[in-house]
């Protein structure tokens, strides 16, 4: 005898999931429409392999008079998520039905299913991962599958690809796994030894915070910064902007932004004027416009409207107020307002050398993999800042789960080929990095956006960004709770 399939709901994707699932298992259907049986006729004209029942799969008499044994699991797939929970509900009431499926149409009815145990499959999220992953060749996010957010993910591995003849225990997977390799027509179980070659499709199984970068490397292994983010280099038009045009410059044509948008207030049209003839004169690509309020905040919702990949500004000075928490400086005011990395340049360009501050907990993943991608396109050294206090101010715990972050973007930075030289610093961190910086062009940092400082405890990041001897690059995250 073959396990039967309870299925509530004929249309079409009903009648499809039938038409699948029949060569496998008897398939019992409820519709409360007898003109379903025209339309399944072709299925199993005998009869045999679907039952198809007349009637309100959301009635638990009904369902009472169906034979209870054999059922391996009910599936929802009528048009209301109503009839769909309910229905699910019975079966697992009344035919003692565990394992259960709902075709999911309105997002908001999710927390109702994951309440009752039913797994859900949502069309609308079905439907934008198979557009999005026409938008990005070589790369699908396989759909049905977990909670639908990109954890698990399909690519293609290319003939340059950076993992092309390597184990894949050599990749030191952490917060990811490869789940399957598809070769040749053929299926892999990997493991530790399993050797990547062109051409293999490889199934990746993770951390949705992680598991597109590493999709990425596996692909290809190309750096594309800034285009993770968006194309353009940004900058707000002032009487400061000539600070930067020189580095946003370097940045254009060293990477693949596309050209420079700047964003002036009406009382600064005439510095907008004089950056449009120098980005002629230096041959900069650059679009230039101008909106009649001068407020930053007004300044920053026309940025948030941009395609921006960096978001650039001129130094300033950290206030002695913002030192202790009193107020935030202009600078600050940006990072809390924006989703792109924040340049703020210094003129220490090219980038040769480049740090990144492991300065405090939490750390954000994302800070790594943008300074990986950057000094990949760049073409710089990369080098990581890890600052330990003295054992007894910051515990044998915190100073743990400090090398637990090294080690991850270390092991991370291994994967790209990249050679990465560890610095330890001990002591006050403000004070370590603003030293160790006089070595190098670019310093790269999470920042938390509406972080609050206290003269007790000082704003370790936001001191960096002001006092840094460097260009500092800064990537806006929300609070880690």
């Amino acid at each position: 005898m073959r396990p039967k399939i309870l299925l509530a709901g004929l249309g079409e994707t009903g009648a499809l999931l039938a038409e699948l699932i029949s060569a496998t298992y008897d398939v019992v259907a409820i519709d409360t429409e007898r003109a379903v049986s025209d339309r399944v006729h072709g299925i199993d004209p005998t009869g045999e392999r679907l039952l198809v029942i007349h009637g309100d799969a959301s009635s638990a008499v009904v369902l009472r008079r169906l034979d209870a044994e054999g059922f391996l699991a009910a599936v929802g797939c009528s048009g209301s998520d109503e009839v769909n929970l309910e229905f699910l509900r019975l079966a697992h009431r009344e035919l003692a039905i565990d394992s259960r499926l709902a075709l999911m149409h309105d997002l908001h009815w999710e927390h109702r299913y994951r309440d009752e145990g039913i797994e859900v499959v949502s069309q609308d999220r079905a439907c934008a991962a198979i557009l999005a992953s026409q938008l990005e060749p070589g790369q699908q996010e396989v759909v049905g599958i977990g909670r639908g957010r990109g954890e698990v993910l399909q690519v293609g591995v290319l003939h340059d690809s950076a993992v092309i003849g390597r184990r894949l225990a050599d990749l030191h997977p952490r917060r990811w796994l490869v789940g399957a390799i598809y070769r040749d027509d053929q299926l892999i179980v990997p493991h530790g030894d399993t050797v990547f070659e062109q051409g293999d499709d490889v199934l990746l199984i993770g951390d949705p915070e992680i598991l597109p970068s590493i999709a990425a490397l596996v692909r290809s292994g190309q750096s594309e910064f800034p285009l993770q983010h968006g194309s353009n280099v940004v900058t707000l038009c002032n009487d400061r902007v000539g600070q930067v045009l020189d580095e946003t410059g370097y940045l254009i044509e060293s990477t693949r932004a596309e050209r420079l948008e700047a964003i002036a207030c009406e009382a600064e049209r005439p510095e907008l004027e004089a950056l449009a003839a120098t980005c002629e004169e230096k041959d900069i690509p650059c679009e230039l416009s101008c909106t009649g309020d001068d407020a930053l905040d007004r300044l920053l919702e026309e940025v948030r409207r941009r395609d921006v990949g960096v978001l650039v500004c001129p130094p300033r000075r950290l206030p002695i107020l913002s030192r202790i928490g009193l107020g935030r400086s202009d600078t600050a005011r940006i990072i809390d307002q924006v989703d792109s990395p924040v340049l703020v340049c210094r003129g220490t360009f090219p980038y040769r050398r480049v740090l990144l501050a492991l300065a405090e907990l939490p750390f954000h993943a994302a800070a790594a993999r943008l300074a990986i991608d950057l000094v990949g396109t760049v073409g710089a050294e990369l080098h990581l800042g890890v600052s330990h206090q003295p054992l007894m101010v910051e515990g044998a715990d915190h100073r743990e789960r400090i090398e637990e972050r090294r080690v991850e973007i270390e092991n991370l930075a291994s994967l790209y080929r990249l050679k990465v030289e560890t610095h330890i610093l001990e002591g006050n961190p403000i004070h370590q990095f603003e030293r160790l910086s006089r070595d190098f062009e670019l310093l790269i940092l999470p920042y938390p956006r509406g972080r609050s400082s206290f003269l007790t405890r000082p704003d370790v990041g936001l001191n960096l960004i002001h006092r840094s001897h460097c260009s500092v690059m800064v990537l806006p995250h929300d609070p880690v709770a």
